[in-house]
């Protein structure tokens, strides 16, 4: 341990401040960390809302007993002072050697075996499981942080039972040290932008089974044009409506959109189609708690966002129909707002619910009495051919803020950093230089109306 402290002060480049060692409460726990000279040393089981400004943060027994690991990184990432440096201690996955680890190996291998018989999905899938703790490969606890944008130090194993290589991946456990970088590329300290190509052609791997969609589509409806500046001026002061199937769909697909709309006087309704409620985030929670929560938070962004009007449609996550009942409520939300603009998820988008808000919309929009508003298809689980772009580099630190707000889809999965992907390839795609950037197809609503109900979505 005394090794991993003196490395944990040799990255952090000076005698630490404060220290945080969290995990399970034991009465070693807090060995050895006072002795590198720091001012305050603290030792709990969790880490709280509020901490901030740590020097270092040591995770020793507590990341493998977390189920949302890669969640708790990442508040990590928001609880260190610039530079800062958090240490981890980990089980290793290989560790054949010891009772423990053998018997974890075992049931991982089963786990995988029944993995491969699943239905592939192109939109991550939490497991859903109950948690028995973890054990990680070193590979997979560096991938992890450098995902948050931590700069891995070290990775180094303790407890080796051979010397050699055949030691050192059969090791007991992993001893990473990593640095604080910013979170997002860009943000002062610059973090820079990744070089285009490289980056391009890892995004475009990983988002396959997107562009295939997207690509479909294209040559069935024929391309866009090239991509025109967002005229935000346009709708200076004119109602518009988004609606999210999920909360945080708003600020996932068009939260820089929505953000300047309101800066130039327009009055914003954001309908929270679902209550969210099939997230994987409460696998352990009670029904009450799962039907209201991420409403909670979807209010919390709305007030963030400037919103003149939140409105809950409460539809089942677990079971979102197109009903007549949300037709209507579609209908009526249409006329009451009077918008000139509507945002909705883009034709492409290959999650089932978001496809069921499209084409509940078409069908509201066909029915109401009001204007057909111009629709706006912004980008969730589907890439676009866009017709608009929208620079919104100034308002990624927001956007970062409202979508940490969303605390129990990030338990699930790291959606800033999904989102500031593809902000950036739409920026390298379409703007040809580094940054955020909005991709949106323009639909009139009569064109968006034909295209949905002749089945022009996703397949």
């Amino acid at each position: 341990m005394q090794t991993l402290i003196s490395a944990a002060r040799e990255a952090l480049g000076r005698t630490p401040s404060r220290i945080l060692v969290l995990g399970p409460d034991r009465p070693d726990r807090s060995a050895g960390w006072g002795s590198i000279g720091a001012t305050k040393v603290e030792c709990r089981p969790a880490l709280l809302e509020d901490d901030r400004d740590w020097d270092v943060i040591a995770l020793v027994g507590a990341l493998e007993a977390e189920r949302w690991d890669r969640w708790l990184i990442q508040r990590v990432h928001r609880a260190l002072s610039p530079k800062g440096v958090i240490v981890v201690q980990a089980p290793n996955l290989l560790d054949v050697f010891s009772l423990g680890g053998l018997s974890f190996l075992f049931g991982r291998i089963v786990r995988e075996i029944r993995r491969r018989f699943r239905p592939r999905s192109a939109i991550p899938v939490a497991d859903r499981a109950a948690f028995k703790g973890r054990r990680y490969r070193s590979a997979q606890l560096v991938a992890m942080c450098s995902g948050v944008h931590f700069s891995v130090c070290s990775c180094e194993p303790s407890g080796a039972w051979f010397p050699g290589e055949m030691g050192r991946s059969t090791c007991r456990h992993w001893n990473l040290i990593a640095r604080r970088e910013e979170s997002l590329w860009g943000a002062p300290p610059a973090l820079p932008f990744p070089v285009r190509e490289p980056f391009l052609a890892d995004f475009e791997t990983r988002m396959a089974d997107s562009i295939a969609s997207r690509d479909r589509w294209a040559a069935e409806h024929g391309p866009s044009p090239t991509p025109q500046a967002f005229d935000l001026a346009r709708f200076a002061g004119q109602p518009v409506a988004v609606f999210s199937p999920h909360p945080d769909d708003e600020v996932i697909g068009c939260g820089g959109a929505l953000l300047a709309l309101v800066r130039g006087g327009a009055p914003l309704t954001i309908v929270q189609v679902t209550d969210g409620s099939d997230s994987a985030a409460f696998i352990d929670e009670a029904e009450a708690v799962r039907v209201q929560v991420r409403l909670d938070e979807a209010a919390a962004v709305a007030k963030q966002l400037g919103a003149r009007s939140l409105v809950c449609l409460r539809a089942d996550n677990r079971a979102l129909r197109a009903t007549p009942e949300l037709r209507a409520r579609f209908r009526e939300l249409l006329e009451s707002t009077g918008a000139r603009l509507v945002f909705a998820p883009t034709l492409t988008d290959l999650h089932p619910d978001h496809q069921t808000v499209i084409r509940i919309l078409a069908e509201a929009m066909r029915d109401s009495r009001a204007p057909k508003p111009i629709v706006m298809l912004y980008e969730v689980w589907g890439l676009n051919t866009p017709t608009h772009i929208l620079d919104v580099l100034p308002d990624m630190p927001t956007l970062e803020k409202q979508l940490l707000s969303y605390v129990t889809a990030l338990k699930v999965d790291d959606y800033v950093h999904l989102v500031a992907e593809r902000l950036l390839h739409n920026s390298y795609r379409y703007a040809d230089r580094p940054g955020y950037t909005e991709a949106f197809r323009a639909l009139e609503g009569s064109e968006f109306v034909e295209l949905v109900l002749g089945h022009a979505v996703a397949r």
